[in-house]
């Protein structure tokens, strides 16, 4: 993470800390910026906060204000943020509940009461993530004390739900490579970015994959690279699909 990223990612964490005071647990960067290829060209800067107890309505408000791209800036393509509860994190399921979900990122910034809301299945790779190598940003405590291991077939089912929600809406090289981390996740149960994914799937293609698995990491790299064809791409996305389920089988 450049230092830009880095200031403003402390700034985010000064922010909730002044909302939720002694009742935070930590504030914690996941996403690209820890498990590798973040390019703030494009990549969002991904923080989950903890809090010990559910946030109030103006808790809310005042931690929506405070980070508003108005009020500070994200030098990145945006923020994408998230506040749980520390019960939440001890006990995941495939629907986590949430406070509060704030993005920022350009024709995408909203603000989500999660009050009136079920739950985030997106959360679901988030705690593990934040298992896994979550960063802890200013004091807090440690995030294998604060995130409970998720299972492996929770984590697997909203990959798959991810990848299929991609292969309809998402641009073809985030299909692309979401489905090559899937596919190792599935294979030895390691979290990974999508461009140490692609890198790990052009191990197991045969060469009718290279070419498009190798578009779409340059596409991610902010490369010069063909526009990849949304035929193939919907064709990969099958393939790898097939081969989850035969190694989870």
């Amino acid at each position: 993470m450049d230092l830009l990223s880095g200031r403003y990612t402390r700034d985010v964490a000064s922010a909730m800390a002044a909302v939720i005071g002694s009742r935070l647990v930590g504030v914690y960067l996941h996403g690209s910026a820890v498990l590798g290829g973040f390019d703030a060209r494009r990549s969002d800067i991904d923080v989950l906060i903890v809090c010990e107890h559910p946030m109030t309505a103006d808790e809310r408000a005042a931690a929506a204000e405070r980070l508003s791209n108005d009020r500070l800036p994200c030098p990145a393509h945006g923020l994408e943020l998230s506040v749980v509860t520390l019960p939440v994190t001890r006990h995941p399921t495939a629907q986590p509940p949430f406070e509060l979900h704030v993005t920022t990122a350009p024709g995408d910034s909203k603000v989500v009461d999660g009050h009136e809301h079920a739950g985030d299945p997106d959360l679901v790779l988030h705690f593990a993530v934040c298992r896994q190598a979550g960063l802890l940003v200013g004091p807090g405590r440690a995030s294998a004390e604060v995130f409970a291991p998720v299972g492996h077939d929770l984590i697997l089912a909203q990959l798959v739900h991810e990848l299929r929600w991609a292969a309809e809406h998402a641009p073809g090289e985030y299909a692309v490579l979401n489905a090559c981390r899937a596919w190792q996740f599935a294979a030895e149960g390691t979290l990974v970015s999508k461009i140490d994914g692609g890198q790990w799937a052009l191990h197991g293609l045969s060469t009718m994959g290279h070419e498009l698995v190798r578009s779409a990491l340059d596409h991610q790299r902010c490369l010069p690279a063909a526009k990849l064809d949304p035929l193939e791409v919907t064709r990969f996305v099958h393939r790898i699909l097939s081969r989850i389920s035969d190694a989870s089988a």
